[in-house]
């Protein structure tokens, strides 16, 4: 009978200390808030890159997918996060869908607080960096504002 309660308490301890781990990552997968801000930023990228402009009517769509790489890259590289390390907690993320469904959620609240935020077209005759701060908060060191124009391209660095 003795064996039976140290097989029964150690039963419910293995059970207690398996569940306690439910609500975390594992090590190496990014956490639920830094992928939320990734994927944001990667979201609003990739609609900058299909964004097509007046002075370039036509693109290709194989040219629209390079420029959206670059910026996708960028938008790593500004998170210090590795494209293996995106890859691979992002499969973590897709075989367990409750939480990505919560990342998700969050990325499209996100960006629909920023569209609403942003200024109207109304105010759209305010200088380009202004404009931009809103939308993009914490990216002023990556902004590139050409000389003498109101052209923006908030992933490009300066390349020296």
């Amino acid at each position: 009978m003795n064996y039976f309660k140290k097989l029964s308490a150690a039963a419910c301890m293995i059970f207690l200390f398996a569940c306690g781990d439910a609500d975390r990552t594992p090590k190496g997968i990014m956490p639920p808030d830094k992928m939320t801000v990734v994927l944001r930023d990667l979201t609003i990228a990739e609609a900058y890159g299909n964004n097509v402009s007046s002075d370039q009517p036509i693109m290709f769509d194989s040219l629209r997918q390079e420029k959206i790489k670059l910026y996708s890259k960028q938008v790593l590289d500004l998170h210090h996060v590795s494209v293996k390390e995106f890859t691979t907690s992002y499969a973590w993320y897709e075989a367990h869908p409750d939480r990505l469904r919560d990342v998700l959620n969050k990325v499209q609240d996100d960006i629909v607080a920023r569209k609403n935020k942003a200024p109207d077209m109304g105010e759209m005759s305010a200088p380009a960096a202004y404009r931009l701060r809103n939308i993009f908060p914490n990216a002023e060191k990556a902004l590139l504002l050409s000389n003498g124009t109101d052209t923006i391209k908030p992933f490009i660095r300066h390349q020296k």
